[in-house]
């Protein structure tokens, strides 16, 4: 048995079907204070979900909705 327990954190897309590029506050919590987009463990989705929220991302980015770095 191991001694260490990763903590299951809440999923914050977890039955989204579209992710909005528009949605600013929600895609804020999807992007570290860097700028980078957080891996799939962090925020506990599968790879279409990670793929759909690249692209709401980038859509944000490209209309001025989001900065590109911090």
């Amino acid at each position: 048995m191991s001694m260490f327990v990763r903590k299951k954190r809440p999923s914050l897309v977890l039955g989204l079907e579209y992710i909005d590029y528009k949605d600013v506050e929600l895609l804020q919590k999807l992007v570290t204070a860097q700028g980078k987009m957080m891996a799939r463990r962090q925020i506990n989705c599968d790879a279409r979900m990670q793929h759909r929220i690249k692209k709401a991302i980038h859509r944000a980015r490209y209309i001025g909705l989001m900065p590109y770095g911090p």
